[in-house]
């Protein structure tokens, strides 16, 4: 078996992963993205619903909180820097009832804490901006938006490649074992190889418990279970009138069944959120119901015929379904004991929005460890 060497490997080349295969390559690091599919961000990161978020909805002392709102900048800056196609449409958050009203009345003021850009807005004012939405209240955030996530990730690949790193398709990683300060680096593809490592990342997303699991001296009770949040999306094929991003009131377990576009303007809602047993991207039968009759919550107009299924994706949980929500996951030699080994799990939403300021962090960690 053949073996090559490199000073940084990165498993999973979605876009966390790209992202820090980028700024890792920047910092002059030999580096290689291991991806066992044919494609990057073949999974979660062209699954989802491709929005920049502001970080209004997670707590202030969390990594979601300080990476969402570095990221968002971020993102913007890169997109502006790279010419992707991006859309600053801003969002509304509304209500539907006195209830939900005093939800959102706390997610205010959760975001105002952390000195957001948020306006507090009647119904009428919400009428105002979307007039085919009718609420009770709403929260408008001018800074969440809307990106060309298969365009983000091109350009992350460009940017490693241009810095000499490399990204291998088809390429799962097997295990991995420490010798002295190196990780010795079993990979299956056509040909079956091992890589010399000084470093590694394990950005693996719904895989990232089983590659956890293979990394030889990390305890179990260091690795998170991952569990599959499977979330459906319709297309709507008919005239879309809305200018702004339109979100319900929050759920315990995920934003909700929220009203974005794709940058033909077609129209589609999702994700919803049913727990799955395994990874599959089938749509679950007799759902539609359940999305018109949210849909119509707030926007009483649609034609339900043209509501049609559109595709799945799946985010990788590190809470079961009887949990609340839990914060990303990033651990390293001071949790696990393991130097110069880099686990993330849980990356989910605002997983995108985080992207690069998450690379930010993993980056200045791993330049501590080489100085």
């Amino acid at each position: 078996m053949s073996e090559i060497s490199f000073d940084v490997v990165v498993v999973g080349a979605g876009v966390i992963g790209l992202s820090i295969a980028r700024s890792l390559s920047d910092q002059g690091l030999s580096t290689v993205v291991l991806e066992k599919n044919s494609r990057s961000g073949d999974e979660i990161s062209s699954r989802n619903s491709g929005v920049i978020h502001a970080g209004m909805y997670y707590e202030p002392d969390s990594l979601k909180s300080e990476f969402c709102i570095e990221g968002n900048r971020r993102l913007y800056d890169y997109c502006i820097q790279k010419k992707i196609k991006f859309e600053k449409t801003g969002k509304l958050i509304i209500s539907s009832n006195a209830e939900e009203h005093n939800k959102l009345i706390k997610i205010f003021d959760r975001g105002i804490k952390k000195n957001l850009n948020l306006e507090q807005i009647s119904a009428s004012e919400a009428k105002e901006i979307e007039p085919e939405i009718t609420c009770y209240s709403g929260i408008l955030s001018p800074n969440t938006g809307l990106i060309d996530v298969p365009e983000f990730i091109q350009s992350l690949e460009y940017d490693i490649q241009t810095k000499g790193g490399i990204i291998s398709h088809n390429s799962e990683f097997r295990e991995a074992k420490k010798d002295k300060d190196k990780f010795k680096i079993k990979v299956e593809s056509s040909d079956s190889f091992e890589i010399s490592s000084n470093f590694l990342i394990n950005c693996s997303g719904l895989s990232s418990a089983k590659v956890s699991a293979r990394v030889e001296g990390l305890k179990k009770n260091k690795i998170k279970e991952v569990f599959y949040g499977k979330g459906h999306y319709f297309k709507y094929q008919g005239k879309n009138p809305f200018k702004t991003l339109i979100y319900p009131v929050p759920g315990p377990f995920s934003l909700g069944v929220h009203l974005s576009w794709d940058f033909s303007r077609q129209l589609k809602f999702g994700p919803d959120l049913v727990w799955a047993d395994k990874i599959e991207y089938k749509f679950t039968e007799n759902i539609k119901e359940n999305f018109i009759n949210s849909i119509k919550s707030y926007w009483k107009e649609i034609e339900e015929e043209k509501l049609m299924p559109d595709y799945v994706g799946i985010r990788p949980k590190i809470h079961s379904k009887n949990e609340l929500q839990k914060d990303f996951y990033i651990s390293q030699f001071k949790d696990h004991g393991i130097s110069k080994f880099y686990n993330l799990q849980g990356i989910e939403s605002p997983g995108l929005t985080s992207s690069l300021a998450i690379s930010s962090f993993i980056s200045k960690e791993v330049s501590k460890e080489l100085n």
